[in-house]
């Protein structure tokens, strides 16, 4: 099956527990088993191919999202692996994205028809749909989760910022290969490995004439020169635990500020704002399909009052 790659989307779906029950505080791997559930009752075809191993995802999911809990709160429920209670009264939610019409028409398509029908199972609790949000371009609603926008609105090629400025939603870490004790993962959102992991995904989903190699540059080529070129201006970032089966890893949460200070209008430099754009809808570094990574670049001015006053900060 192929892929229609123009078009990229946001979702946000709001939930009612059918009745009280209990979901794992880190349930990424629970809500991408309910979106694919979701896409199997409506195409068989499109689930059993979004299932295939090794393969890049077109999609990504977060976990199960508890409104009441702040930050700090969030992040020590990780630390403990705490089951989450969820009762009916309260509203829940979790967002999808989707770098793949088809994949968006079906999945859309089941939510209308469907929304007050289909079951949504999470690990042992029910859901029923209370409400779907999309948007328009997240750079218009800045606060939103929710959005829509294409490969060609997002293509286009000008000097970079000054500045760009990171929030990174959920627990975060770049893969970078198996060790003989295991999977190495970083856990600090260096600039070259923010820019090379989206350029990644830019390069797996993009349309052909949209794509970095048409211009003669690679993902690793764009991390070296972000690693010269760019530093780190400001940031507030903390280290998280992030719950899986019999064991974990860690990942970070937190917002930073990257500051370029090389030539805004090499080569490398104008892709920085599509790529940042992008980042919207790709997530950042790994299992993003699974909970993590979500994360979206904030319009920034030049120096905010909070940055000269709080200067920079990282707790683990």
């Amino acid at each position: 099956m192929s892929a229609t790659q123009d078009s990229l989307f946001a979702l946000l779906l709001t939930l009612h527990p059918v009745e009280a029950s209990t979901v794992p505080i880190s349930s990424g791997h629970l809500v991408q088993s309910a979106f694919l559930d979701l896409i199997r009752q409506a195409d068989p075809a499109l689930s059993e191919w979004l299932h295939r191993p090794n393969q890049r995802r077109p999609y990504t999911i977060s976990a199960l999202q508890f409104p009441h809990l702040t930050p700090r709160q969030y992040v020590a429920a990780m630390y403990e692996n705490r089951p989450m209670q969820v009762l009916p009264a309260h509203s829940y939610s979790f967002r999808i994205t989707l770098l793949d019409t088809i994949i968006f028409q079906t999945l859309l398509d089941a939510l209308l028809t469907k929304a007050h029908t289909l079951p949504i199972r999470i690990g042992e609790a029910h859901f029923a749909i209370h409400q779907i949000q999309s948007g328009t371009e997240p750079e218009q609603v800045r606060q939103s989760w929710a959005g829509s926008t294409t490969f060609q609105h997002i293509h286009t090629l000008a000097p970079a910022r000054k500045r760009y400025r990171f929030e990174f939603a959920s627990p975060t870490a770049f893969s970078k290969g198996q060790r003989p004790w295991g999977k190495k993962l970083a856990l600090l959102p260096e600039p070259g490995s923010v820019f090379e992991s989206l350029a990644r995904q830019w390069e797996t989903f993009a349309p052909a004439g949209l794509r970095l190699s048409d211009a003669e540059l690679l993902p690793r080529q764009l991390e070296s020169w972000c690693t010269e070129n760019v530093i780190v201006h400001h940031y507030e970032l903390q280290s998280c635990y992030v719950p899986s089966g019999s064991y974990g890893h860690n990942g970070f949460i937190g917002n930073i500020t990257y500051e370029v200070k090389g030539n805004p209008t090499a080569p490398e430099a104008r892709w920085l704002t599509p790529l940042a754009r992008f980042a919207y809808y790709s997530g950042v570094g790994t299992k993003t399909s699974m909970g993590m990574g979500q994360t979206r670049c904030i319009p920034a001015t030049l120096s905010t009052e909070k940055e000269r006053k709080n200067g920079s900060s990282v707790t683990s």
